[in-house]
């Protein structure tokens, strides 16, 4: 297919992005991996030779595939670190192509660089559902523009993968599902006719099997049995009623009043001129939907993510919002843009990726100076032959910048890189733990990882990427040079 010329612009923009970003995850892998929850899963997919699926989300194993080939092809920790890394930008890249050039639904193709211009924080936590988010839920839309044609089995088995990838990845996505169906319900293709009243009505049919999916998925989801970390996601209607009551207090909305003029602004007046496109070609319903659903999904945001969270973590509060303002201007109203007015937006477009990235630059610059930390500590600790150390909370706050819960993980994530006999474990104790529990802390066969499950065997370790001696614990303290480490 031959492509015009700002179709042509808007590719290579994509090729060029994923690019960037495919340079940035291996260039600062370790800064996106060892980070919490992604040190945690490739931590366990190296100990234990398979894939971790936590809370449902089953579409994890695309990202742990490249991953998992390297550690059963025992490639060296680096290497499993970056193929981690890289394997989130592969597989949105993928889907980009999927979307661009195996649909040529260009629109779809674009919004998932568009929703890019919210990222940075979300870049460095690589295992983010947002960040994966942004390319499945584009390409299911896609895949409803491009309609069943005449394999009508293949095509609907396509759409049933698709809409699982997406759902069973966050249960936020149903916010994404739900607005990419309403946008294309009442499409005249692939249609759906009935009569009803006496009056006919029309419904895109993928759309509506699309809608019958979600419900099958969200049925299944809560047979299973939601865990109790998406538990969190569903409020009381007390919760929500004192919520409504105490708005302008809530966390979440401060973070996005703190934000709105560098992040928010952005799509917010793109919302405002495609509601207005919409008024002036009085198309009222498609206004009443899209700002309707805008509004609808904020409040709900505010509501469920109403605890302030870290500041890396705080850019998923929103990011949604890109998609839904994105589907509707790229669909409705940039079309109706003069050549003119097309190039500007392009422009202007290129100066905001590029601001995106010097975000995601910014985040990372946070994070180093605690990836610095944990260097020098645990290469003096290697240096002596202690290799297990505990620090108290209060005095880790002083040794390592921010305050994350997976200091064990990235500590040894970061020293076996070395070998495996240069891995040091250092472990983030609470101030008054009691120091004369010999069993765990001079137990010699065991290391502790994480508060709520302290207890780890170390002949459980991969001996490919970790060894620790039989050696007890050691308490890590600042003193006036830097710090020490004693005896409990």
């Amino acid at each position: 297919m031959s492509y015009n010329l700002s179709t042509r612009k808007y590719l290579l923009l994509g090729h060029l992005c994923m690019a960037v970003l495919f340079v940035m995850a291996v260039f600062f892998a370790n800064e996106r991996v060892l980070l919490t929850d992604s040190a945690y899963q490739i931590f366990y997919d190296i100990n234990n030779g398979g894939m971790l699926i936590n809370d449902s989300r089953y579409s994890m194993v695309l990202t742990q595939l490249l991953p998992w080939l390297a550690i059963h092809l025992h490639l060296p920790l680096r290497l499993v670190v970056i193929s981690y890394s890289v394997s989130f930008v592969l597989v949105g890249y993928t889907c980009w192509l999927v979307t661009a050039y195996g649909m040529k639904q260009h629109n779809a193709a674009t919004l998932m660089l568009f929703v890019l211009l919210a990222i940075g924080g979300t870049f460095l936590h690589c295992i983010s559902e947002s960040f994966q988010l942004m390319f499945y839920v584009p390409m299911l839309y896609a895949w409803m523009c491009k309609g069943d044609d005449k394999k009508a089995f293949t095509y609907y088995a396509v759409l049933a993968l698709f809409v699982a990838l997406a759902f069973f990845i966050y249960p936020m996505s149903v916010f994404y599902i739900l607005f990419a169906v309403g946008f294309r319900l009442f499409k005249g293709d692939n249609a759906f006719r009935f009569t009803l009243a006496s009056k006919q009505i029309t419904l895109n049919r993928p759309a509506l099997i699309t809608l019958a999916l979600l419900a099958l998925y969200i049925i299944l989801y809560w047979l299973i049995g939601p865990s109790g970390h998406d538990s969190e996601f569903v409020p009381t209607w007390d919760a929500v009623r004192q919520s409504l009551l105490h708005f302008s207090s809530l966390g979440s909305f401060t973070v996005f009043r703190n934000l709105f003029l560098q992040l928010y602004l952005v799509p917010i007046l793109l919302l405002a001129l495609t509601l207005l496109g919409y008024i002036r070609s009085r198309r009222w319903l498609k206004a009443l939907f899209v700002g309707g659903y805008a509004i609808a999904f904020f409040v709900s945001s505010c509501i469920i993510y109403q605890v302030s969270d870290s500041l890396i973590s705080r850019e998923r509060y929103f990011i949604p919002l890109f998609f839904i303002v994105g589907l509707a201007f790229l669909e409705d109203e940039l079309p109706r843009f003069t050549l003119w007015q097309q190039r500007c937006f392009y422009v202007a477009f290129i100066a905001l990726m590029a601001l995106s990235f010097v975000r995601i630059h910014h985040f990372v610059r946070l994070y180093q100076p605690r990836m610095e930390a944990i260097a020098e500590v645990t290469r003096q600790a290697d240096t002596q032959g202690q290799h297990k150390l505990i620090v108290t909370r209060s005095n880790a706050e002083q040794l390592f910048p921010l305050d994350i819960w997976g200091l064990a993980f990235e500590s040894m994530l970061y020293s076996a890189q070395q070998g495996p006999e240069h891995t040091v474990t250092i472990y983030k104790e609470e101030d008054d733990f009691d120091r004369s529990d010999a069993n765990l802390y001079d137990n010699p066969d065991c290391y502790i990882a994480v508060n709520w499950w302290k207890q780890w065997w170390v002949k459980e370790l991969n001996p490919h990427y970790f060894s620790l001696p039989a050696q007890g614990y050691k308490e890590l303290l600042p003193d006036t040079t830097g710090y020490r480490f004693a005896d409990l």
